[in-house]
């Protein structure tokens, strides 16, 4: 599967990554088990009703709060975000 990433995506890894609230090397690590076994129990794959995106799922990043919105179609995955609890359900909820 294919892997790109939207402006919004490098704006929230940079902020995150930034306040050190979250390690490249543990975001860097969930994009790699996405791609390898995106069914992994630790990803806690979800596909997300939406009116706007129907190809919208999430991934948890591993032992965090955090969740990475994608959007997925034809084999390529779009990160959209990294968000946080309050953040994913805000997010969603305007879907």
């Amino acid at each position: 599967m294919d892997i790109e990433k939207s402006k919004d995506y490098e704006r929230t890894f940079k902020r995150i990554t930034k306040r050190h609230i979250l390690t490249k090397e543990s975001i860097q690590s969930a994009i790699e088990l996405f791609e390898t076994d995106n069914l992994n129990h630790q990803l806690q794959l979800k596909k997300i009703q939406c009116k706007h995106d129907k190809n919208r799922h999430s991934i948890r990043i591993p032992n965090t709060q955090y969740r990475i919105l994608i959007s997925i179609e034809n084999d390529i995955a779009v990160l959209q975000c990294i968000c946080d609890h309050d953040e994913y359900d805000m997010r969603n909820k305007r879907c």
